[in-house]
Order: structure tokens, then C-alpha cells, then sequence
């Protein structure tokens, strides 16, 4: 067993904000080495080779041949929804993706409590206890300047954020990540309705892959993936041709930075947002075509909601997203173990749980659910929303207070009460996750692609 020198580091700032000092929480730095997620042979294949683990899977779908597949990536928000994935990942012997946001796990915590090197322990415990030793890729997910919400309600400055954001990729190296996603494409110091300039864009997206790289190498740790660009409108490479303009640009600005390194994945509008599900395929075709002139592929966000799943492989789609859809579920999940537990009450002597009732007054009191107001909603009290929107920011918004200790107890007390009566409740909520997360590797072509990549290998 190999042992581990940990360095706490408390850093505290007093930053100055038009004259008003602002006061930055703690930060806690842990320079440690990951947990162990290396016990895979595609990884050791890729390891050998020199060659970062997302690309070296994606060498092997072939756009066009029918054998192409779509990357899974699971955006994080819970711990049913790491041993669902992992669950999935290991039925479908497939590889799986969790990726990471700054408001979720990061420095201070992020709303589920998790610091970078605490996720990767979860995810290396869930790993061991179901058995899977297929590859788990470890990414961030749009980590730029503003992204973090505590840094736009606080106001901070560029600077301020790039300080933070530099400590925060340096956590996610340190703890074992494959995939660092850098999004420079947002500036709330520009007029608003502003876009950016293509060229700010690739010198703060290149400055910060040097300080990526700059850290890894001085800590000796073999090569990492790349994601650059977003999905937004307010990014301003949503049109194909400053989609281009951006590949064209970024490439030359880091040959003359003398930068061996080029993004696996790159982000592109393919029509999907969190309350649009509609892919546009003939535009993710024309996307891919310019992506694949460069030696990168298209990853697409939001694809929570998407009904036609199979055109993602289809159009070459590389990588996907999907988030708050198994936040979804599990919300509903719940709230049917609940109405479980109603039934019961009538029968039998307990306190009930009124999980629901506590889950709704944490969403609402936590505010997070105003970030996805329509421009009509804004200033709108919650109960003054229509019950359909209440409805979805209420399914959606439950990953922002999972861990919140009142919703956590509440969610105890609901599990044992229906343990009494011979119902494991935890084991319902994993079932309808099961569901979910199946139709999603089904879709991508994702069955049996361990084996398929190391019959090739081998």
C-alpha cells in the first residue's frame, strides 16, 4: 500500500472589488495520488502508447462504417446516480464517463459536498463494491471564468476567477482526472448581448491548457484530454463558421506555443438545450465534417431529453452529456416511494417521513432553481410559476440539495420506514435509474465495446 503525504493548505484572501474588500472562503488544496483506477487492461493498452484514455477510445468508432458510438458521459449529481452508471457501464461492459462542474464538486465543496479527490474516492468505492474494471474516464465540465455561480453573484473579476480556476484544475490533476473541459467563452464584463471575440476566446482557452499542461508535467503525470467550447448562444461559436474560425485559430495559437496537445472533443450546437430536445442532425453532420478536418469530434450537451438517441453514433457524434434527466429520476422515484409510504401509514405505527415536503421547501429555499427561469419568470415568487414549471425545476433542481443534511435524514427515515414492511427502497430508485441509464447506452452503440476495442488491440 502505497503511502500518501497530504498537504492541507488553508488560503485566505482579502480581494479588493471596487473598493469594497470581499471576503473568499477557505480554500483547502490536497496534493495526494488518486485512488486507484488503473485495474483496467484498455487502459493500460492506452497508457502503454502514450495516448490520453478518451482518445484512445475514440480511435476506434469508425463515422460511416456503422461501428461508430457515441461516449456516455454522466454528469455526477448523486451517489445513485455513480452505482447506477456503474451499474450500466458493467452490464453493458462499456466504458463510462463522469464529469464534474464547478458549482458541483470542487474546492469548497460545491453543492454535493464533494472536493475533486473526494468524488474520485466515491467513484473508486462504487467501482470496487459492483466489480467493474472497464474504463472510467474522470472529466470536468466547463470549467472557465464565471461558470461557477458563487463567482457571478459575487461579482469577482476575471482575475479573480482565474486564480480560483487554476487551483481547481490543479485538484482535478492531482486527484486522477482524464478529461479537463476549458470554456473561455464567457465574459460578463462585456455589454450584454455582446458575444466575445473568437480571438479572446482561443488565448484565454490556450492559456489555460498551458497552465494544464505546465502542472502535469511537473508532476510527472502521463498525458490528459482536452474538451474546448461550448454549446451557448452567448459563446458565440454556435455558427459553423466561427465554429471553424475557432478550430483554425486555437490549433495555430498552440503550435505557436509550442503546445503538443489537441483537443479530443470540442463542443458544438446541435440544436439540444435543457428545455429543447431536438437533435438537428443534418446540422450535427455538417458540424462533424468541419470537427473531423482537424482531428477532433463533436460532444454534445444537454441530451437529457432527446428522443431520436440513435442519430447521435449515426451523425459521429463522439461524446454526450446527460445530467439532470437522472435527477429527474430520481425525484420521481421518490416521490413514488413516498405515496408507498402513505399506503403504509394507515397500517402500521410510525412517524412519516415527509421527504417530499422537505425536499420541496430545500429547492425552493435554496434559490438555484431561479438560474432557469424563462425571461417572462424572472422576479416571479416560486408558487406564482405555473404548475408545469414548478413541476420541472422542482425534478431538475433536486440535484442542487441531495446532500443537504434535513433532505439526507429525511431521506433515511423514508428508506427505513418502508424497510419495516420488507420494501428496499434504495433498490427502487437504482431500478427506474437502471431504466434510464440503459436507453442511453443502447442507443450510443455502446454494448460489448470493451471486448470489440480489445479484440482489436489484441
Amino acid at each position: 500500500m502505497n503511502t500518501v503525504k497530504l498537504y492541507v493548505i488553508l488560503h485566505y484572501s482579502f480581494l479588493k472589488y471596487f473598493g469594497k474588500e470581499v471576503y473568499k472562503t477557505p480554500i483547502t488544496m490536497f496534493n495526494v495520488m488518486p485512488p486507484h483506477l488503473n485495474d483496467c487492461e484498455i487502459r493500460r493498452r492506452a497508457i502503454e502508447r502514450d495516448v490520453p484514455i478518451t482518445s484512445f477510445l475514440l480511435r476506434f468508432s469508425s463515422y460511416g462504417s456503422g461501428n461508430n458510438f457515441t461516449l456516455l458521459a454522466v454528469n455526477a449529481n448523486s451517489v445513485l446516480t455513480v452505482k447506477s452508471a456503474l451499474y450500466a457501464a458493467k452490464r453493458f461492459n462499456s466504458p463510462i464517463t463522469f464529469i464534474t462542474t464547478l458549482n458541483q464538486v470542487d474546492l469548497d465543496g460545491g453543492y454535493t459536498g464533494w472536493t475533486q479527490y473526494e468524488f474520485v474516492k466515491i467513484v473508486s468505492k462504487e467501482k470496487d463494491s459492483i466489480g467493474f474494471y472497464g474504463p472510467i474516464i474522470l472529466a470536468s465540465d466547463h470549467y472557465g471564468p464565471w461558470l461557477k455561480d458563487r463567482h457571478v453573484a459575487e461579482k469577482w473579476s476575471y482575475q479573480e476567477c482565474i486564480e480560483w480556476l487554476r487551483k481547481s484544475i490543479e485538484a482535478c490533476i492531482d486527484a486522477g482526472y482524464d478529461l479537463l473541459h476549458i470554456d473561455m467563452t464567457k465574459d460578463i464584463e462585456l455589454p450584454r448581448g455582446k458575444v466575445p471575440d473568437v480571438d479572446r476566446i482561443v488565448e484565454r482557452t490556450v492559456e489555460m491548457i498551458d497552465f494544464s499542461e505546465e502542472v502535469r508535467k511537473s508532476k510527472g503525470l502521463p498525458k490528459i484530454d482536452y474538451e474546448v467550447g461550448t454549446e451557448e448562444v452567448s459563446g458565440g461559436l454556435t455558427s459553423i463558421e466561427r465554429f471553424e474560425e475557432f478550430l483554425v485559430k486555437l490549433k495555430r495559437r498552440l503550435i505557436e506555443k509550442r503546445l503538443n496537445v489537441w483537443p479530443c472533443f470540442v463542443v458544438g450546437d446541435i440544436g439540444t438545450s435543457l428545455y429543447n430536445p431536438s437533435f438537428e442532425y443534418d446540422r450535427a453532420r455538417e458540424l462533424v465534417k468541419v470537427a473531423s478536418k482537424y482531428d477532433c469530434y463533436v460532444k454534445g450537451h444537454y441530451t437529457d431529453f432527446v428522443k431520436n438517441l440513435k442519430l447521435y453514433p449515426r451523425a459521429g457524434i463522439g461524446g454526450a452529456n446527460v445530467g439532470p434527466k437522472f435527477t429527474q429520476v430520481e425525484f420521481d422515484a421518490l416521490e413514488r416511494l413516498e405515496s408507498m409510504e402513505q399506503n403504509l401509514l394507515s397500517k402500521h405505527n410510525f412517524l412519516a417521513s415527509k421527504f417530499m415536503e422537505t425536499l420541496y421547501n430545500a429547492i425552493v429555499e435554496s434559490g438555484r432553481w431561479k438560474k432557469w427561469l424563462f425571461k417572462n419568470e424572472e422576479g416571479k415568487r416560486f408558487e406564482q410559476l405555473s404548475k408545469k414549471r414548478r413541476r420541472w425545476l422542482l425534478q431538475t433542481g433536486a440535484r442542487y440539495v441531495w446532500m443537504k443534511d434535513d433532505v439526507k435524514k429525511a431521506r433515511e427515515i423514508l428508506y427505513n420506514n418502508l424497510k419495516l414492511n420488507g420494501i428496499d427502497g434504495e433498490k427502487l430508485v437504482l431500478n427506474s435509474l437502471n431504466r434510464c441509464m440503459s436507453r442511453f447506452f443502447r442507443a450510443f452503440n455502446l454494448g460489448n465495446l470493451n471486448n470489440r476495442i480489445l479484440g482489436l488491440i489484441r
